[in-house]
């Protein structure tokens, strides 16, 4: 039988399976036998049947967290009887070709939370409502918004207009989502004003015909205001709702705010139709451009003249990040609560349990599926230009390069079906480079085909004598011995698995990759792109992802984060090559931003509104980089008040320089002497660290203001820290808890106490200089290390609360009473160029430990007013430090892929 009838087999088993509750294995295993009495398969077969069943239903998904501004009137219950479902309805059961029953029940439930918060299109009078959904990063955002237009149109809403990125390719892409599962046909035939053939009915349309979406934009182009004037097209002709699907361009929502103001607006310069309008890219942070038509403080300026023009509006904005334009580029508080601030609601959503996202990858330590890249800055230096010349690949991107090329193979041998396979090498922001090294990888390329079409029929042991193919053999051995299958047969079978690897750029000058057309086949191929492939866009069957830039801003890594996603039955064969900085960097994103959804919730317990989490991300430590990443170019320095309410800080990047490094150990080491002079011996804690209680925060800014930091500890700025605490009054910073925590090193004498230095991994960083400390969770503290100083009541309660043995540090710190100095001796190792990762030596043995600073806060009596502090940012200075993302380009010919 073959695959595609297999899977015809389990649609139908699906399709009739309950919707409110989870079928017994006896009945599973019952109904899939009398299916089978009409639909005969293999007893092998049968049982891969089964194996996939019990697998989807295992699969669930959690509803999510929504805050609202407490002047919500529910609406959608009251008017579910005289709604018709047809667009929800058939793009449900396009969802079950290929989701879990369960995961789509929870989305219709999702979807009518959103919805009831969007508003009702029925509502007299005049009204807007602004929103904000919070997903993950390729976690099926795309499909909550499809399924959002399927019941605004249901509901009544007359117009749809979604807003994707600024590159056409994400726009064409998310055109032909819309169009399979909202629009129902081919789009790509709207042209010159022609109307869409019936013929190419597409996704939902091929469900039921009875009624299909009109459609002003197509997947061949955007929206053009020509087209409708001279076919008069007007929205109150159409009886069906319409969408748009269109780029952030300043000129094209000019364009559509004016054909609709001449042709749709009644006498008062208004439209009385309700209109959707869905913000795909609510989290484009960055004003780095050249280009005025994409500059997004004038995108911002079109998308609310063009709500103005309704009447009746609705504004809903999708990120990727909690740390949001919306919140942190507004430059005051109030600034913020204007604009597009999302006042009305707050929507998180969970995602399903099989998605693979940071929190998976980065999110208790680093996955098994990561590898190291050490040897590519010499190919691709930091701050490299457009006419660098990359002559030759790095060895790590050939062994992911051969990686891919066996994975493929033996996803062929797994029988998976003609399914789309590619891979993403992600290496510069310029275009030239990356044409370049897409034409050094299609030579890698065709030269391994050559030899797997002339020696893979071979026996292997005349076979690996040719290099390639023995190369094949080793990355084999190396990743994939273990998964049940043979070398010989692994060979046979790279004939048809390698030779239809195509290598494609992905940019401005080279367009997108056309999916579509490889359906039904599938299209096998290697990604080479910079910001084409960062913002939105799919990588179709992606296992294998090669990463290698600089970035260190949370929008610009999280949306180059093209490896998450879903990764259903062969994410035992994917690998993402990373810098160990990035993986650390990644690390504390993922930690930062589940804080923050965390806080959602307990806002949501609290019953407090969007105007608290606008706040609350704004004043978060991390919101610094972003607004650094939005000010690079346009100012020197930046201001920003910053609470360190329940936060916890730290040093992660220390000074490289030798007198630094000696200076810092001297001001810990006088600061334990008068601490011991002035408070007699620490005591020892349970966890058998030295510990101090209730010393006076004046000690506390004394050190601080004695100690160096690194200008990019965007977090901890310890000149600062100091002059805050020297102004504070408010009472829980009056009196601190010391801790030094004990490691696992020998013993040495410092500060005249004995000490235990911690063993940490350490970065070694030449642009800039500096030491990146690795630890836990990408901290420098152990996990647990914030509980010293808290009384046995209060680590009795956080254990008692708490799901697993993984307990955040936030957790102690909600339950904090004073707040804590933790102050790390540390001895550095590093990892040789090329060696495994548990190969280390150490840096400067012979030197001073390496001393690092954190600090844990209580959450403060009236956060709002004490819990805060003043970090100016020398942009002059991080300007230097950082990689052009979407930068000039030096040549004027337009080849930075933005």
């Amino acid at each position: 039988m073959s695959t595609d009838n297999l899977k015809k087999l389990e649609l139908a088993i699906v399709a009739v399976l309950p919707d409110d509750r989870r079928p017994t294995e006896d009945e599973l295993l019952c109904l899939a036998k009398s299916f089978r009495l009409a639909m005969p398969v293999e007893d092998s077969e049968f049982d891969q049947l089964i194996r996939s069943l019990h697998a989807n239903l295992a699969i669930t998904m959690e509803s999510g967290t929504a805050i609202d501004a407490g002047d919500h009137v529910p609406w959608l219950l009251d008017r579910k009887a005289s709604i018709d479902p047809f667009y929800w309805e058939r793009y449900r059961r396009l969802l079950l070709r290929s989701w879990p029953k369960n995961v789509v029940t929870t989305l219709d439930s999702v979807t009518d939370e959103i919805l009831d918060y969007v508003g009702d299109p029925a509502r007299p009078g005049s009204w807007n409502r602004l929103g904000m959904v919070v997903g993950d990063v390729q976690s099926g955002k795309t499909a909550t918004y499809t399924a959002l237009c399927a019941k605004a149109a249901d509901a009544g809403f007359r117009l749809i207009i979604l807003l994707t990125g600024t590159l056409e390719s994400l726009r064409r892409q998310t055109q032909e989502r819309l169009d399979e599962g909202f629009v129902g046909l081919d789009s790509s035939d709207f042209l010159q004003g022609a109307q869409i053939s019936t013929s190419k009915v597409v996704g939902v349309g091929a469900i039921d015909q009875r009624r299909m979406a009109g459609v002003f934009t197509s997947r061949s182009r955007d929206f053009s205001r020509q087209i409708m004037t001279v076919h008069n097209f007007r929205l109150d002709a159409f009886k069906e709702p319409v969408l748009l699907v269109l780029k952030k361009n300043k000129k094209i929502l000019e364009n559509l705010e004016g054909w609709l103001r001449a042709k749709n607006a009644g006498p008062d310069g208004h439209i009385r139709g309700p209109v959707l309008l869905i913000d795909d890219e609510a989290d484009a942070a960055s004003v780095n451009t050249n280009d005025p038509d994409n500059d997004p403080t004038k995108i911002n300026l079109r998308i609310r003249s063009l709500l103005a023009l309704f009447q009746r509006s609705s504004y809903v904005g999708f990120t990727a990040t909690p740390f949001a334009n919306v919140f942190i580029n507004p430059d005051t508080p109030e600034a913020m609560l204007e604009d597009l601030f999302p006042r009305d609601f707050i929507y998180a959503l969970e995602p399903p349990t099989n998605y693979v996202g940071a929190r998976k990858l980065f999110g208790s330590g680093i996955s098994e599926i990561v590898r190291w890249i050490d040897d590519a800055e010499a190919h691709y230096p930091p701050k490299h230009k457009s006419h660098h010349s990359v002559t030759a690949l790095p060895e790590s991107l050939v062994e992911a390069i051969r990686q891919f090329v066996v994975a493929s193979t033996l996803r062929d041998l797994r029988s998976e079906g003609p399914t789309h396979r590619s891979m993403l090498v992600n290496v510069s922001a310029w275009t030239n480079v990356q044409d370049v090294t897409r034409d050094l990888i299609d030579v890698e390329i065709r030269d391994l085909q050559r030899d797997i079409r002339n020696y893979s029929q071979l026996p292997p042991n005349e076979a690996l004598e040719i290099p390639r193919l023995a190369g094949l053999k080793a990355t084999f051995d190396k990743e994939y011995a273990d998964l049940g299958f043979e070398w010989a047969t692994v060979q046979k079978a790279l004939l048809e698995g390698a030779l239809p690897i195509v290598v494609k750029s992905v940019n401005q000058r080279s367009g997108s990759l056309d999916f579509l057309s490889h359906k039904e086949k599938g299209l096998r191929v290697i990604a080479v792109g910079g910001n084409s492939l960062a913002r939105g866009l799919t990588l179709e069957g992606l296992s294998h992802s090669y990463f290698f830039r600089s970035t260190q801003m949370y929008d610009t890594l999280l949306q180059m984060g093209r490896w998450f996603g879903y990764r259903d039955g062969y994410l035992d064969l994917c690998r993402l090559w990373l810098t160990e900085e990035a993986a650390l960097w990644y690390e504390h994103i993922t930690v930062a931003s589940e804080e923050l959804r965390r806080e959602l919730k307990r806002m949501k317990r609290l019953r407090l509104v969007p105007r608290d989490f606008g706040l609350k991300v704004r004043g978060h430590p991390d919101s610094l980089l972003v607004t650094a990443r939005n000010k690079m170019r346009t100012a020197r320095t930046i201001i920003r008040e910053v609470a360190l309410d329940g936060e916890g800080i730290e040093t992660a990047r220390l000074r490289s320089a030798a007198p630094v490094i000696h200076a810092n150990a001297e001001t810990a080491d006088r600061f334990i002497r008068r601490m011991i002079e002035r408070h007699g011996d620490p005591e020892v804690s349970p966890y058998g660290n030295h510990l101090w209680c209730r010393i006076s925060k004046d000690e506390v800014a004394a050190l601080l203001a004695d100690f160096e930091t690194h200008p990019l500890n965007h977090d901890f700025q310890s000149g600062q820290l100091a002059e805050f605490l020297d102004e504070t009054d408010e009472p829980s910073l009056q009196t601190w808890d010391v801790v030094i925590p004990n490691g696992s090193l020998d013993e040495v004498t410092f500060g005249g106490l004995k000490i235990r230095p911690q063993k940490r991994n350490v970065v070694v960083k030449s642009d800039p200089p500096s030491l990146l400390v690795s630890g836990s969770s990408a901290r420098v503290g152990s996990r647990g290390a914030e509980r010293e100083g808290l009384s046995e009541e209060q680590i009795a309660a956080v254990e008692a609360e708490a799901v697993d043995a993984n307990i955040p540090d936030s957790a102690w710190r909600a339950v904090r009473e004073r707040p804590l100095l933790l102050l790390h001796l540390l001895r550095g190792f590093t990892r040789p160029k090329g060696a495994p990762r548990d190969e280390q030596k150490p840096l400067n043995p012979e030197g001073p430990p390496l001393v690092a600073l954190g600090l844990s806060f209580p959450s403060f009596d009236d956060a709002e007013v004490r819990g805060k502090v003043i970090y100016k940012v020398n942009l002059v200075e991080w300007r230097s430090m950082f990689e052009p993302e979407d930068g000039d380009d030096d040549l004027g010919n337009g080849d930075v892929d933005r």
